[in-house]
């Protein structure tokens, strides 16, 4: 029984100390990119479904671009995303209005968020 008893507080301390998050992010304003050590899963997957999942998601994919899986971002088009390459990838490129987005739909994106796809591009852009 105290075996029982301690796993179940150890359980309620890494729960309470943010070991699991319940929050949903609905606003993509509202992801914080860390400064290195980017993940996909938390960071970038995120972001992408919230900023342009819309018109580049599960069932819409304008232009034939889906941005909201990673196997997307990989292997749906050529030079989308070219790991350890960021200057190379389309997607980086059309965040930083370096090639125009073909809609002319581009919201402005905040400079630290750009700057967080761009470092996770430049970290080998893995499945993290």
């Amino acid at each position: 029984m105290k075996g029982v008893m301690a796993i179940t507080i150890a359980a309620s301390v890494v729960v309470m100390a943010g070991g699991c998050s319940q929050s949903t992010v609905t606003n993509s304003n509202e992801i914080v990119f860390p400064d290195s050590l980017v993940s996909y899963r938390n960071h970038v997957q995120p972001f992408m479904t919230l900023r342009c999942g819309q018109c580049h998601g599960e069932t819409v994919a304008a232009g034939g671009i889906r941005l909201t899986q990673w196997t997307y971002l990989m292997f749906d088009r050529p030079n989308l995303v070219v790991p350890n390459e960021p200057q190379n990838s389309l997607v980086i490129q059309v965040l930083e209005r370096l090639v125009a987005h073909p809609s002319g739909q581009l919201e402005t994106i905040p400079a630290p968020q750009i700057r967080g796809v761009r470092t996770w591009i430049a970290e080998g852009a893995e499945n993290n």
